[in-house]
């Protein structure tokens, strides 16, 4: 052997490892410490710490990111797997969730009674602003509502006036479709009677009804319906949370970000979103907590309804998991996006149910004719 030439330099089986394994490495540990703080967020009160709700927002966008992490180092290097995999065990009920692959066309065994239709959907005011195509949209979402025929409807962003030149909208739901009753309430009332708010109606006779008041933010709204179906008396809350109250200003700032945004704008731009997003945050801890509270006291079983404006691993999601099944987790399929605004299409609207009831065949409903996606599912009593 050569007197200048290194025993390592001849090693027959030498490999120089990839110059992206090391930065690869640290990214993965950078996003693994990120999950884990957005885990967090199902736990701690915007009240308080109100960032870990953006986290939160952003957890469906993390899961592809771990998933290829786990891709890269299942080929280079496998050990390298277990920190992806263990901070996905760790959190494994949340990926449930917001992700569900097979979902549940039939009831199991031991149902009592007839099975029941539930559907919730925010119709942003049947378009009556001309949103989009005013008549046109109005007429379809109707012909949605015919088609899908629920047994139980709840609608947030409803619109009602008795003035003749506006469209029937309870009047024709009372009407022209099976329903016997309407429980309404409305947060706001504009010139020639314009009427905004929610509503519940069902085929099943009303016994009781009322609301849940929102002293710091009396704009958003929950009521509640005790419902007589033939099985058992059920207790439907319907809700529709606080937003963000996002303007065409704060909508234009997001779109701008790409381009050659002045650097006080982006300044301004930002403070003002974050504030629309922390004033929402935490008001809408506060309305869920009060709601849980009051579904304590319920003596029948519970089925939630609305658009919450959070997605699942928010706190106010948390918080009446506690109390609640969720319909989508037991038989939905997909990521089961609502939302088709601006902002990522997420999880917002939901239906929940207590554990006397089961739910099955959940669905997201294709329509564009809002700005959300209407969700459905069947609801059955189990048996004692």
């Amino acid at each position: 052997m050569d007197r200048d030439q290194h025993p390592r330099d001849t090693a027959p089986n030498a490999r120089r490892p990839s110059r992206w394994h090391r930065p690869l490495w640290w990214l993965n540990v950078l996003a693994a410490i990120g999950l884990v703080i957005t885990y967090l967020a199902a736990y701690i009160s915007p009240v308080y710490v109100w960032p870990l709700a953006v986290l939160a927002m952003s957890f469906t966008y993390q899961l592809p990111v771990h998933a290829f992490f786990l891709a890269w180092w299942f080929v280079f290097r496998r050990k390298r797997m277990l920190l992806s995999a263990g901070v996905l065990l760790i959190g494994w009920s949340h990926v449930g969730d917001h992700v569900q692959v097979f979902g549940k066309n039939a009831p199991d065994d031991g149902l009592i009674g007839k099975p029941i239709k539930v559907m919730s959907y925010n119709v942003r005011l049947f378009d009556l602003y001309n949103w989009s195509r005013n008549q046109g949209t109005r007429d379809a979402i109707f012909d949605l509502l015919h088609k899908e025929d629920a047994d139980i409807l709840c609608l947030q962003e409803f619109f009602y006036s008795p003035d003749k030149q506006f469209f029937k909208t309870r009047e024709s739901l009372l009407k022209d479709f099976r329903y016997k009753g309407c429980t309404e309430r409305y947060s706001q009332l504009a010139r020639d009677q314009q009427h905004f708010g929610i509503a519940t109606f069902s085929v099943f006779p009303t016994v009781a009804k009322g609301h849940i008041p929102f002293p710091e933010n009396p704009d958003n709204l929950c009521i509640w319906t005790d419902l007589a179906s033939p099985t058992d008396t059920i207790r439907v809350y319907n809700a529709h949370l606080a937003s963000y109250h996002f303007g065409d200003a704060d909508y234009k700032f997001l779109e701008g970000l790409d381009t050659d945004t002045h650097t006080d704008s982006i300044k301004q731009g930002s403070e003002r979103i974050l504030k629309r997003l922390r004033r929402g945050f935490r008001l809408r801890a506060t309305e869920i907590e009060l709601i849980a509270d009051h579904m304590r006291s319920s003596p029948h079983p519970v089925v939630f309804c609305g658009d919450m404006n959070d997605v699942p691993m928010s706190y106010g999601y948390d918080q009446l998991r506690e109390q609640l099944d969720d319909a989508f987790v037991e038989s939905g399929r997909g990521l089961g996006g609502t939302y088709i605004g601006d902002l990522p299409k997420l999880r917002i609207d939901h239906i929940l149910h207590g554990p006397e009831l089961e739910t099955w065949g959940f669905r997201t409903l294709p329509e564009q004719l809002s700005d959300h996606h209407a969700v459905t599912t069947m609801i059955g009593v189990r048996g004692e």
